[in-house]
């Protein structure tokens, strides 16, 4: 009889996910792994091939359900509500119980990414989604008027990202949550006039 499959992809690659998110790839051994997905290892090779094209999808299904996420939490919004809403979100994820675990693709990006090519690529192509949105949504509100029309966009959203990025890894090593918050704020002022700052 043919195999045939007798689990959800999508729900076994989330518990994959969950695993390399909280182990890294390097410590997640294929026991660990089998146990967290609850499949036996030949349906794992006939479903999946690897471990590394396991951790391929499972970050490549992060990425884009974050993304995905992003998008929702800014729609509708007028460009600084939206980047604030973006950023006070981070802010809340960052000091919620499972902060410590970071983002995957930039625990990736630190991880593996540097010797894996597509990791790499994949972590690649999900900052750089994360910095467009910032970016369309500081031309937004420059074309409305909101944000002041002089300022570089480009530059801005990579600095957006790169405090994005900072309050990450201030999440991983269990600092204060006001430094935190103090990198959230400064991405708000990037845009706001100082008389329309609170």
């Amino acid at each position: 009889m043919p195999w045939e499959k007798q689990f959800d992809i999508d729900e076994t690659l989330e518990k994959a996910g969950e695993t390399f998110w909280a182990h890294g790839y390097e410590a997640t051994s294929m026991s660990r792994l089998l146990k967290a997905m609850g499949i036996q290892k030949g349906s794992f090779y006939n479903a999946f091939g690897s471990k590394h094209e396991v951790y391929l999808r499972t970050l490549d299904q992060y990425a884009q359900q974050r993304l995905g996420e992003l998008r929702e939490l800014t729609r509708g919004k007028a460009a600084v509500a939206a980047l604030r809403a973006h950023f006070d979100a981070l802010y809340e994820d960052c000091i919620s119980p499972q902060g410590h675990r970071g983002c995957m693709l930039l625990n990736c990006a630190l991880e593996t990414a540097h010797q894996d090519r597509q990791a790499q690529a994949l972590v690649k192509k999900g900052l750089a989604n994360h910095e467009k949105i910032l970016h369309d949504l500081i031309l937004e509100g420059q074309k409305t008027g909101e944000i002041d029309r002089n300022l570089d966009a480009g530059a801005t959203a990579k600095t957006m990202m790169a405090l994005v990025m900072g309050m990450r890894v201030y999440s991983r090593s269990g600092s204060d949550p006001q430094a935190v918050r103090t990198l959230a704020d400064q991405a708000i002022r990037l845009v706001t006039p100082t008389d329309a700052r609170t």
